[in-house]
């Protein structure tokens, strides 16, 4: 069965360019939304294994909704890649096992690569490991 990965942005080319590489070249389930709460939402129903988050956005930005997530046993053990255009600053950004952050103008192919290590997912073709 494959894994399902929360998408959260709030630019729509952002999010669906994620979304369609995630699942043509990822083989997930992908679920999209367009901001923090109506992603906190869809995190709360579907306990995706992966949430793909932008910072900055209206409604409810990144953190807030990373914090509700935490705050809620349901959500807290999901992991977190949480996309941002402003450099980590140094002890402003949250950190945790569960929680990676990847500086926008990534390419998708490098996404895809840093999704896989997390769900731990081996693209290696058979018999050549």
């Amino acid at each position: 069965m494959a894994a399902t990965v929360l998408v959260v942005d709030d630019d729509d080319a952002v999010r669906k360019s994620i979304a369609v590489v995630l699942k043509l070249k990822g083989g997930f389930n992908v679920l999209e939304a367009s901001d923090g709460l109506a992603g906190l939402d869809l995190a709360k129903l579907h306990r995706p294994d992966l949430i793909i988050s932008d910072v900055f956005m209206d409604n409810l930005n990144g953190f807030m909704m990373l914090e509700s997530l935490q705050d809620d046993p349901g959500t807290a053990r999901i992991p977190v890649i949480m996309m941002t255009s402003a450099a980590q600053g140094a002890g402003a950004w949250k950190s945790g096992a569960a929680i990676e952050y990847i500086e926008k103008g990534f390419s998708l192919a490098e996404l895809l690569v840093i999704v896989d290590r997390i769900l731990k997912i081996d693209r290696t073709p058979a018999g050549k490991k």
